[in-house]
């Protein structure tokens, strides 16, 4: 069970700041460039919707520290059975911050004036902070007919230690990492297109190319989710007048399933593990629904206001251990809210009236999730250049 879950940081767009329906002419290239980079992440919405921060929360408790040295087997094995039930050396809690920059690079070309394939894959830079506390001392508890002249105090040092040396995991404390993301591979087809509305449909793959999360690192964000994508989208758009249009669609994700060898936690209470297995791992399928209202403010300016749904279905893990795939797939599916504001300058009319040397857009936006489940909570700004030739 991961501290950090992913993060889901493109809504990648290839063609011009018009119409959602409008593709790329006949032979024109597009070769667009976006950075994105979030605030400090320190937490997500719950299954019921609060707000909560990443934590690990360990209650050491004799099952877990059996077995990391001899004076503590002892000492636990002289324990009455509800002594040694009732027996913990306290809560270590491990409290998470992140933290995402990333760059995309993508590309498309028209085919006709109504088809444009596209591809693009994000290029990410994250960094975690974990600090490992203890938040309460135990041992009092365990009753007074105990010991504890002999017993050596359990520190921080020595939780690390249990971590590392018992259960193989990587050192706890600050990550970096650096790689590629998912590629996406599309063909836009603008289907029915009038004056002032239109229609669009996209369909393509998400290929697997990004960094995977690694079982052992505990505070790690994985780049890519290792299994292939197919997707569909459909929306369109209508102009009423100069000033004002609207756009919307939707698009449907179907997560192919995959197979790998991962962690299999034993306890729903304390999912960290030694014990690993392969499992096939079928993500929850992705829905997201997309409506905006945009402003002309002239040829050149535009602002939009956008509102984005996503949900996710469960995921399903087989492997040979029933119980570690039922807490595998606990609080898997989620949904989330988001509000984005855009601003975008274009060059592509001052281009045809030969008043600028080349066609190209600017667009810069922030966005904020406000709400949902099982989702991270953050901030990110984007800024994003387009240039056509």
């Amino acid at each position: 069970m991961k501290l950090v879950i992913g993060l889901s940081l493109f809504i990648f767009s290839l063609k011009t700041f018009g119409a959602y329906y409008t593709t790329l002419p006949k032979g024109v290239r597009n070769l667009t460039y976006r950075f994105v980079v979030t605030n400090e992440i320190t937490g997500s919405y719950n299954t019921a919707g609060d707000y909560e921060g990443y934590n690990i929360n360990a209650n050491i408790t004799a099952d877990v520290i059996k077995g990391l040295s001899t004076a503590v087997d002892t000492y636990l094995n002289g324990l009455s059975t509800s002594d040694y039930n009732s027996f913990s050396f306290g809560t270590f809690e491990g409290k998470a911050t992140s933290k995402v920059m990333a760059h995309a690079f993508g590309g498309g070309y028209g085919i006709t004036d109504n088809i444009t394939v596209y591809g693009f894959i994000p290029f990410y830079d994250a960094v975690v902070d974990l600090n490992l506390v203890r938040t309460a001392k135990g041992r009092n508890n365990v009753g007074s007919s105990i010991s504890l002249e002999n017993l050596p105090d359990i520190d921080v040092r020595i939780i690390q230690n249990l971590f590392v040396n018992y259960y193989k995991y990587q050192p706890l404390g600050k990550w970096e990492a650096t790689g590629w993301g998912d590629a996406e591979l599309g063909t836009m087809w603008s289907y029915y297109k009038k004056k002032n509305h239109g229609a669009m449909m996209i369909f393509g793959v998400v290929a697997p190319t990004g960094r995977e999360d690694n079982p052992d690192i505990l505070q790690d964000i994985n780049f890519g989710d290792g299994q292939w994508d197919i997707f569909l989208e459909n929306g369109g758009g209508y102009r009423p007048g100069n000033l004002v249009s609207f756009d919307a669609f939707f698009r449907y994700t179907y997560q192919l399933p995959y197979n790998k060898t991962i962690r299999l936690p034993e306890s729903e209470a304390f999912p960290i593990t030694s014990r690993t297995g392969d499992a096939k791992i079928d993500l929850g399928d992705k829905f997201l629904v997309n409506s905006q209202a945009n402003f002309h403010l002239s040829d050149e300016w535009t602002t939009s206001f956008i509102y984005l749904y996503e949900l996710k279905g469960k995921d399903n893990y087989q492997s040979a251990y029933a119980e570690a795939d039922a807490i595998l797939e606990k609080d898997t599916k989620f949904k989330s809210h988001t509000f984005r504001l855009n601003v975008n300058f274009s060059t592509v009319s001052l281009y045809k009236k030969k008043q600028f040397v080349a066609p190209l857009d600017v667009n810069a936006a922030v966005q904020s999730i406000v709400g949902g489940t099982n989702t991270p909570k953050y901030e990110r700004f984007d800024l994003e250049l387009r240039m056509f030739f």
